[in-house]
């Protein structure tokens, strides 16, 4: 060491007392017992470099792997992507930029800790954001101000510390090398031009923001090489010219924008008869901060005093444009049309007011005609201090009018004016499963006579039909039935204020369409009545029916329109043993020790209480393949099991 340094160039040459006193440092302290001692002697140059090199992974074994794309703080896509959970039959490899931009940074860094850390089949790849996270575990100072003012406090609301974030960056690799049956990936965040000879000489710099600039066309020249035959690549990070997912031959970008409204990319290596094949997905995300446009010149007028018939005020569509607790939606097969809807933060903070709780299944076109609405947001018994019982004493109009809520999804029937046709919709998108359910359950029962009549009925009258959808095969609730149908819950006029037809109406039109109505719960009188109504219903708690048969609960509806949700017990109850299910089917899957407790029913009596403990003594001693069954079902069982008629 000593005649290497005399040979370096003067401005190299170390003191040669500090090289003294590192060794007489290393012959004090003995090195951890994980940290590897090499000796001049056992290694030359190119020895220590294959010693330093990541091993190319072999990944055979698993049926496919799944590469995700920048998430820049965005969990709703991801929560749609892993819906049912990890695969312990896939390999996951996250491409890097998990923070930063986004409105759900707290969801994101919980999700990764709690369920992608344990796992031994999900590899993270560091990106150029995650260096905020290193700083943060590591105390130093932070040296962005979107991540200090933005993200910080999105973690700290999430109780994100520093154990955890180091825990996270251990997890962390700059660069994988793998192998698929045969089929050779590289993996990094911002992507090469050529599959280097050693990844280990390499600076962590070149993985996290690649060469040349953010516009460097990366995927383009990593294809033009010849030296690259036989690998694939997989990036995230620049993506400047909105290229596809397969931006260029074997080179594949995930980077989306998704932080801006954009796409979750996620492309997926599975190897069948004809070999390893890609496929790709893109997962549109609503829920981000939007930016903010320029006020419109023209004057408007009040948000509150209505619009043109079917059409939002310039005021109020500015209103909910750069309100932050409203997202928006576009859709590629309905490309003039964007849906409103308010953001997961809006909900879970309790945080409304007049213009996004209006945002709830609200679909408008670029000219500012409704397509299709759905309710104004209206809240539960006790969820707010104006439907706790002291307030609503003193403003209920009598008399009350109740009906039974169904347990399903919501399904919207608006009109396309620019298409000429029906427009159907879950509440926040005309793309999704529920959607394509909610249409073909309606079709095939009201056939092509009833088609014909909606459309009529929903363009000429400028209608928005909303109805609850019960599909008890493909999204089984809490309540059993027993077929899929829809239950007209309203018949809305396509307005700026809420305008819903009155009961007669309703029923007219359910007739002339052929479905059901939503079923009349009880009318009460007076506050009296109501009250103790509600206390009866409180004391026979989870065995309360109505009209012999459990339901989800009511919507109660006074006399001057003000409208209240009332989730009766058994629905409640049962949503927690749906969870509880569910938390012992997860640790079953990942081997991990079982619950060995009864579940905290809020709100319990003791008769629930011991329910949950006897439900609970008998989840456990369930198989895996029983737990995957629903609820419904295992309740049924259970029940039969015990004598008990459902």
């Amino acid at each position: 060491m000593l005649e290497r340094n005399k040979q370096r160039e003067a401005w190299k040459i170390v003191p040669e007392q500090v090289i003294h006193t590192a060794y007489e440092r290393f012959e004090r302290h003995k090195l951890p017992h994980k940290i590897k001692r090499i000796m001049p002697d056992e290694f030359d140059q190119h020895g220590l470099l294959d010693y330093l090199e990541p091993r190319v992974a072999d990944l055979s074994h698993y049926k496919r792997i799944v590469h995700i794309g920048d998430l820049q703080g965005c969990f709703a896509p991801l929560q749609e992507l892993l819906e049912g959970g990890f695969d312990d039959e896939a390999f996951y490899i996250f491409i890097g930029d998990l923070l930063d931009r986004g409105i759900q940074n707290g969801e994101v860094i919980r999700f990764m800790i709690d369920e992608c850390l344990p796992c031994k089949n999900v590899a993270l790849i560091y990106g150029n954001h995650e260096i905020h996270i290193h700083r943060f575990a590591k105390n130093l100072p932070i040296l962005s101000n979107d991540f200090r003012l933005h993200t910080q406090p999105q973690l700290e609301s999430a109780k994100f510390h520093r154990d955890e974030a180091n825990a996270l960056i251990g997890k962390m690799i700059d660069a994988l090398k793998y192998e698929f049956h045969g089929q050779q990936v590289l993996i990094t965040h911002a992507g090469l031009s050529r599959i280097p000879e050693r990844l280990a000489p390499l600076p962590s710099l070149h993985f996290w923001k690649g060469i040349g600039g953010y516009d460097f066309a990366v995927d383009e020249a990593f294809a033009a090489q010849q030296h690259n035959e036989g690998w694939m690549q997989v990036h995230g990070h620049r993506n400047k010219a909105e290229l596809p997912v397969e931006a260029a031959p074997n080179s594949f970008n995930l980077e989306g924008q998704v932080e801006f409204g954009g796409h979750l990319r996620i492309m997926t290596l599975e190897h069948g008869k004809n070999g390893v094949q890609a496929t790709t997905r893109e997962i549109k995300n609503d829920i981000y901060r939007r930016r903010k446009t320029a006020s419109p010149s023209e004057e408007f007028g009040s948000a509150t005093a209505g619009s043109a018939a079917g059409t939002i005020s310039p005021e109020l569509m500015e209103r909910l444009d750069e309100h932050p607790l409203v997202s928006e939606k576009r859709f590629a097969s309905h490309p003039h049309i964007r849906s409103l809807n308010f953001t997961r933060k809006a909900f879970f903070d309790g945080a409304w007011d007049e213009v996004n709780v209006m945002a709830r299944g609200l679909f408008v076109a670029d000219d500012r005609r409704i397509v299709a609405r759905s309710y104004p947001k209206f809240f539960n018994m006790d969820e707010r201090v104006e439907t706790q019982m002291e307030a609503l004493e003193k403003h209920l109009q009598f008399p009350l009018k109740c009906w039974v809520k169904e347990n399903g999804f919501l399904g919207i029937l608006g009109w396309d004016h620019l298409n000429e046709e029906l427009f159907f919709t879950s509440k926040s998108t005309p793309e999704s499963p529920f959607a394509g359910w909610f249409r073909e359950i309606f079709e095939g029962e009201v056939g092509d006579a009833g088609i014909r009549k909606t459309q009529d009925l929903v363009k000429n009258r400028n209608l928005s039909l909303v109805f609850e959808v019960n599909d008890p095969v493909r999204d089984p609730h809490m309540i059993a039935y027993d077929q899929p149908h829809v239950v007209l819950l309203d018949a809305l006029e396509r307005l700026e204020d809420f305008a819903p037809l009155g009961a007669t109406d309703r029923e007219q039109i359910a007739q002339i369409i052929g479905i059901k109505s939503k079923a009349p719960g009880p009318t009460l009188k007076n506050w009296k009545d109501f009250s103790g109504w509600i206390r009866a219903v409180k004391r026979e708690g989870h065995l309360y029916q109505y009209r012999e048969k459990y339901i989800e609960g009511f919507v109660v509806e006074d006399a001057a329109g003000y409208q209240f949700k009332i989730k009766l017990d058994f629905y409640s109850f049962w949503k927690q043993m749906r969870a509880f299910k569910d938390r012992i089917r997860r640790a079953r899957l990942k081997e991990h020790p079982l619950p060995n407790e009864p579940p905290l029913i809020y709100g319990s009596t003791p008769g629930q209480k011991e329910e949950a403990a006897r439900f609970h003594d008998w989840l456990v001693t369930l198989s895996s393949d029983d737990l995957e069954q629903n609820i419904i079902a295992l309740r049924e069982i259970y029940f039969r099991e015990r004598g008990v008629k459902v």
